[in-house]
């Protein structure tokens, strides 16, 4: 990991960091455009690395959830490939080891709202990457963008074959958010579209943006659309690099909302960095991320998981599909002001199961209703264990807070079910979020 961060930067004269540029994987496939033959250097793309940070430890403080204990609280110190480093509460350093965290969470974060996902532009990406980002060029290899939320940070640049979309508009209300997303992010046909604020459609092959403007050829020609008419784009999703998340990896969120995955992660005494899925590495301040959460082979992510029975019982005649990572009616899984990356957006009356085959020892999650539900809802969650209830909630509204779900014993567990049961309303807004369900598999099995 030593040459991932020696890569990013180093040393200026000041002391400070200067920019080292960032190296990206050969793309194999993109929109017509040339493909790769060799490893493009994309100057710029380091989050922060050519900001002039002070070397000054970053005093940040954190709560560390652990597979076994309560949680520990401290300062951030530093995190290596294997070892996290905190100052406790009461003074002493303590070296924790990566394997057993579930969760590092800066706890300075808790009581602050991520900014309306209206009011700024998203880039979403194959990976499961959401950038708060706006793009500023766009040609046929990379997207360079700003951070919407951080402009002191330089530009960024992204490979173009991760891109899915660009979303410049959102709407305020949560009902027209998820039709957008929804329209986006299920888009299958073999087309580049460009929708218009007006809902126009503009389908053809992506050329660029350029001058505030996007191109597109099609049967007619080029067609240019400008940026502030344009709601959002999608891309052609047969040309898009189908990067699967899996393996090691962990999930690194950002105080404005952003999530990326990473396969590494490190930090030195001022800016984490992280080598994405995508492939391309890249550093922020310590004191911009929110949380980062663990997944491999031990730590198990319940959404990589096919469930092997899906039950939806409508309390009336909709039956709504449950949705993994977006809340049950399409959009961002939103509790509270708090953004949530991973986990199930299910109705009332949904139930869904795993074959569990006794391999796992834990289960964790928290529950709530989701904000798209706009303070109303009511709804009961339950945890069943080879069909017992395990564990009830009381009953939810969208003005509940989060309920951290106590762990659940799967010591000798041949099947796990998630359920939400009908609250006192039927199922009116009962827009139900299992946010970041987990397993933690059996030490024996994970020996074999």
């Amino acid at each position: 990991m030593n040459s991932l961060v020696s890569s990013l930067r180093g040393n200026d004269a000041s002391g400070g960091y200067v920019n080292r540029g960032l190296q990206i994987r050969p793309s194999c496939r993109l929109h017509g455009r040339s493909c790769l033959g060799m490893t493009m250097m994309l100057a710029g793309v380091v989050l922060a690395g050519c900001v002039n940070v002070s070397s000054v430890t970053a005093q940040v403080n954190v709560r560390v959830e652990t597979i076994s204990g309560a949680p520990i609280h401290g300062t951030f110190l530093k995190l290596t490939g294997t070892q996290l480093r905190l100052r406790d509460e009461a003074g002493v350093v303590q070296s924790i080891d990566t394997a057993g965290i579930l969760r590092i969470s800066a706890t300075d974060f808790d009581e602050i709202r991520v900014p309306q996902i209206s009011k700024t532009p998203w880039i979403l990406l194959a990976t499961g990457d959401r950038l708060r980002m706006a793009p500023l060029v766009i040609d046929d290899e990379q997207i360079v963008a700003r951070w919407a939320e951080y402009p002191t940070w330089p530009p960024v640049s992204l490979p173009l074959e991760l891109c899915r979309s660009v979303v410049m508009s959102i709407a305020s209300s949560p009902v027209e958010q998820s039709r957008s997303f929804r329209r986006i992010l299920d888009h299958h046909e073999h087309v580049d579209r460009i929708t218009l604020s007006n809902g126009d459609r503009v389908d053809g092959e992506f050329v660029g943006l350029q001058d505030e403007k996007f191109t597109l050829t099609t049967t007619i020609g080029k067609v240019q659309t400008d940026i502030a008419q344009t709601r959002s784009l999608a891309f052609n999703p047969e040309l898009v690099s189908d990067t699967k998340v899996d393996g090691e990896s962990a999930i690194l969120t950002l105080s404005d909302g952003s999530t990326l995955y990473v396969r590494k992660i490190v930090s030195d005494d001022a800016q984490i960095i992280a080598e994405s899925i995508g492939g391309f590495e890249f550093s922020i301040p310590v004191t911009a991320f929110r949380s980062i959460r663990f997944h491999d082979a031990v730590r198990v992510d319940l959404t990589r998981l096919t469930p092997n029975r899906s039950t939806i019982t409508p309390f009336l005649s909709i039956a709504r599909e449950p949705q993994t990572n977006r809340n049950v009616i399409g959009g961002f899984m939103s509790q509270r002001g708090q953004l949530i990356a991973v986990g199930f957006g299910l109705t009332s009356g949904t139930e869904l199961s795993w074959k569990l085959d006794r391999k796992y020892g834990q289960f964790q999650a928290s529950v709530g209703i989701d904000d798209s539900a706009l303070g109303a809802g009511n709804a009961i969650f339950e945890v069943l264990v080879d069909g017992k209830v395990a564990w009830e909630s009381d009953t939810l509204t969208g003005s509940s807070e989060l309920v951290i779900v106590p762990s659940i014993d799967l010591s000798d567990a041949d099947e796990l079910t998630l359920r939400v049961k009908f609250g006192d309303r039927g199922s009116v807004l009962d827009y139900a979020n299992w946010c970041e369900p987990i397993l933690i598999r059996k030490p024996q099995e994970t020996a074999n």
